[in-house]
């Protein structure tokens, strides 16, 4: 079923916790689109599954995607994780879906997308909230205009150099740098290696171990229109390594990209609930604050409320949020044209957002800037002034 603008997916790591021939069914409504792009779609497990090809296909769909694939891997995504396998399992016996003893919460997800797409649909909408990405935002420390011609398509010695990081910090060798364009921004795929893990197993009746290295996949993004670098990753150091070397390695400079304030609240505490206007921001419907936490100066106490429109529920009770509070988290839910439930959002001062994927995140990224919630000019802080970058 082809729409004027899919969405999109990107996550590679969750194509391969899906069993291959629950994959390949998932993926055949898309067979015609992906041998389009020059990707072969086996009939059935067993040939090798090109997984960062068809995590850049998805990534960057075009108008002929199929929705119901995307929207399925993203539902298997937020909910095929540990912590719900149980309930998961239950869905599947409700509905005589068999799967097998080796069945991953991923896989158990996916087979109930396939089978009973409505029952997967109920458990998100209990869920509520879609996972995100967590991201740091780096601002571009001299504005520039940069085109997506004049960005390297071939990683190399960008590889070579995160490598070296990732085997002097124990995380093993091996590292693959993939590029996915998409509109206003350059997205890169960061594949290597984590540290070991050591877990229990069973080898039928006995029990043992099994010791392994997990594989993460980071995201980089360069905005083309606000000119900066977010990512998306582990630890302190392996921002600073991302920061420094993409920009070198993009850009020739190691120093582009510098640490600056990007997120303020203060909108919602000089604005009240006018802060959430969302009529002139296409794509948008409507925007709730949900939860909102600040600390008083008074023996550093800090309140947190949390409903589901906070602003409306402080009213009922007399209550307003403090002006004299530093805020120092809110999160929003974000109704979105066209979806029926309402995008998470969540907005931690100075520079941390969470929020969803691809073109719906350049959305809210307009809403927020629109309404004041993020910094331009002087009230950015430059990274000498803060203590983030000095933290090995």
């Amino acid at each position: 079923m082809g729409r004027s603008n899919p969405k999109t997916f990107a996550q590679p790591d969750l194509l391969k916790s899906i069993h291959p021939k629950t994959l390949i069914r998932l993926l055949e409504p898309c067979r015609g689109l992906l041998e389009s792009r020059g990707l072969s779609l086996p009939r059935e497990a067993g040939s090798e599954l090109d997984y960062l090809g068809i995590d850049g296909v998805l990534a960057s769909p075009g108008e002929w995607m199929d929705a119901h694939v995307v929207e399925g891997l993203h539902a298997i995504g937020s909910l095929g994780t540990n912590e719900n396998f149980d309930d998961l399992l239950a869905i599947a016996r409700r509905h005589s879906i068999d799967v097998g003893m080796d069945a991953t919460a991923a896989d158990l997800a996916a087979r109930i997308w396939l089978e009973a797409p409505h029952a997967l649909q109920g458990k998100e909408r209990e869920t509520g909230w879609q996972r995100g990405r967590e991201f740091e935002s780096f601002r571009a420390r001299e504005p520039r205009n940069v085109l997506p011609e004049q960005c390297p398509i071939e990683f190399g010695t960008l590889e070579a150099a995160l490598e070296a990081w990732f085997v002097a910090e124990k995380r093993g060798a091996g590292c693959r740098v993939t590029r996915i364009d998409s509109a206003g921004e350059i997205r890169f795929m960061v594949q290597h290696g984590r540290m070991c893990k050591r877990v229990p197993s069973r080898k039928g009746s006995q029990s043992a171990f099994i010791l392994f290295r997990p594989e993460q996949t980071d995201l980089v993004i360069y905005d083309l229109h606000n000119n900066e670098l977010r990512i998306s990753a582990g630890p302190v150091g392996q921002m600073r390594l991302y920061r420094e070397m993409f920009g070198k390695h993009l850009f020739g400079d190691a120093g582009m990209f510098v640490y600056a304030h990007k997120y303020t609240l203060t909108p919602l505490q000089t604005l009240g609930s006018a802060a959430l206007y969302s009529r002139d921001v296409a794509g948008v419907e409507w925007v709730r604050l949900t939860e909102i936490e600040y600390a008083c100066s008074t023996f550093d106490y800090t309140e947190r409320h949390k409903a589901e429109d906070v602003f409306q529920a402080m009213a009922l009770t007399g209550r307003g949020i403090e002006t004299g509070a530093q805020l120092q988290h809110a999160c929003f839910a974000v109704k979105l044209a066209g979806e029926t439930n309402p995008r998470p959002l969540a907005i931690r001062p100075p520079n941390v957002a969470e929020y969803g994927r691809g073109e719906e995140a350049a959305v809210i990224e307009r809403w927020l800037r629109a309404r004041g919630f993020v910094l331009t000019g002087s009230a950015m802080d430059d990274e000498d002034s803060n203590p983030f970058m000095a933290v090995a």
